[in-house]
C-alpha cells in the first residue's frame, strides 16, 4: 500500500499535468460547474507544477536550490502587487493573494514545459 502511494505521489510530482487533471475530474463531478473546476485545479496543482519545474532544474543542474524557485515567486508576487497597486489604488488582500498564486500557476506551468521540451532535445542530442 505505500508503495502505491510513493509512486502515485512521485507520479504526480513528475508529470503535474496527471494531477492536474484528477483534481479537475473530482472538482467537475462534484461541482458540475467546468469553469470552477479548472480554476480550483490550476489553485491545487500550481505547487505540483513548481516542484516539477525543481526536479526538471536538479536534473539539469546538480547543484540547484529550492531558493531559486522561491525567489522567482517572490518576484513574481512583487511584480503583481506592484501592477495590482497601480491599477486599483489600493490593495485588497484576497484578490491580490488569488492573482499572485494563478499567474505563478501560468509561469510555471508554462515553463515546465518549456523545460521539459528542452530537456527533452537535449537528451536526444546526447545520443547523436
Amino acid at each position: 500500500m505505500t508503495n502505491a502511494l510513493v509512486w502515485l505521489v512521485a507520479t504526480v510530482i513528475t508529470v503535474p499535468f496527471i494531477g492536474w487533471y484528477l483534481v479537475y475530474i473530482v472538482v467537475v463531478k462534484w461541482t458540475k460547474n467546468k469553469r470552477r473546476s479548472v480554476r480550483l485545479a490550476s489553485d491545487f496543482s500550481t505547487l505540483l507544477f513548481m516542484l516539477g519545474v525543481y526536479f526538471i532544474l536538479k536534473s539539469m543542474w546538480t547543484n540547484m536550490s529550492i531558493w531559486v524557485i522561491l525567489a522567482v515567486f517572490f518576484l513574481i508576487a512583487m511584480f503583481f502587487t506592484y501592477m495590482h497597486y497601480k491599477v486599483a489604488e489600493d490593495i485588497y488582500i484576497r484578490k491580490l493573494a488569488r492573482g499572485i498564486w494563478r499567474l505563478n500557476f501560468l509561469f510555471f506551468f508554462i515553463l515546465y514545459f518549456l523545460l521539459s521540451g528542452v530537456g527533452l532535445v537535449v537528451n536526444i542530442m546526447k545520443f547523436y
